[in-house]
């Protein structure tokens, strides 16, 4: 039987993976950044931005390809990648606690997966990376992804309704892997610019000057201290502009299209 989960359980569980995470960095020297919105909310709010409920990471190439390799799942934590898990359907890792369950509306992931944090590499980049063609093929390859998982079209318009049953027809890896290979071809350790290309959400704002990057500080999440690149604010501003002001009260509210339960 399985009993769903508040917004406030999904946030006390992801902070336990985020938590053990990071032990397990610790203790095996891997490098890692809170990124996005869980930058964002440690800046802001020390902790957890009040709507939201998800938990994002960068890490460095080399110590995302360490972390892949070395990490053992237990019975509750099992880290999903490409690399790790053939069917697994996102080009980044979740570690996700096994107790849970997650089930996204009209996606289907093929593989079960708990509540998890996001664990996104950090790439050198050739500032090739910002031309307009290079950004749009990253962009279309991106949605791609996502509309290959999608299990139903309906209600949507017809344009839409072709673009995805084409998505479908052409699958998830077809996207993922020009996805893995465009970012290794734009990929050059010791460049002047690194950036989370495997998923740019916010396209060419993803990409900075590697220096932001260069030097660590510590941030206070949830009454505890993680690592945070001393350039945030450089970051930060390059997504989401003038960060300091709250969105309006309508925009205040969870993004997650999934429900979790515990099991």
């Amino acid at each position: 039987m399985k009993t769903e989960l508040s917004l406030q359980e999904i946030k006390e569980i992801s902070f336990d993976v985020l938590k053990h995470f990071c032990r397990f960095c610790t203790e095996n020297n891997i490098r890692f950044f809170l990124s996005n919105g869980t930058l964002l909310g440690a800046i802001k709010y020390s902790g957890f931005i009040p709507w939201d409920d998800d938990i994002d990471v960068f890490v460095p190439r080399e110590d995302y390809d360490r972390l892949v390799k070395s990490y053992q799942d237990s019975d509750r934590y099992k880290l999903f990648s490409p690399e790790r898990v053939a069917e697994y359907r996102f080009p980044f890792s979740k570690l996700c606690d096994m107790t849970t369950l997650k089930e996204e509306y009209n996606i289907d992931n093929v593989v079960s997966l708990g509540v998890d944090i996001d664990i996104f590499p950090l790439d050198y980049c050739s500032e090739h990376i910002l031309r307009p063609n290079v950004q749009r093929k990253l962009k279309i390859y991106q949605i791609g992804c996502v509309l290959s998982k999608f299990t139903s079209s309906k209600g949507k318009p017809i344009h839409k309704r072709c673009i995805i049953r084409a998505c479908r027809m052409l699958g998830f890896r077809f996207f993922s892997s020009r996805l893995i290979k465009t970012v290794n071809k734009e990929s050059a350790l010791g460049s002047s610019h690194i950036g989370c290309l495997m998923w740019p959400i916010y396209g060419q704002r993803e990409v900075v000057p590697a220096d932001v990057f260069s030097d660590t500080i510590e941030v206070d999440f949830e009454g505890e201290k993680f690592p945070a690149p001393a350039g945030y604010d450089v970051y930060l501003r390059s997504l989401y502009g003038d960060y300091e002001k709250d969105p309006p009260l309508d925009k205040q509210k969870s993004h997650h299209n999934y429900n979790a339960y515990r099991i």
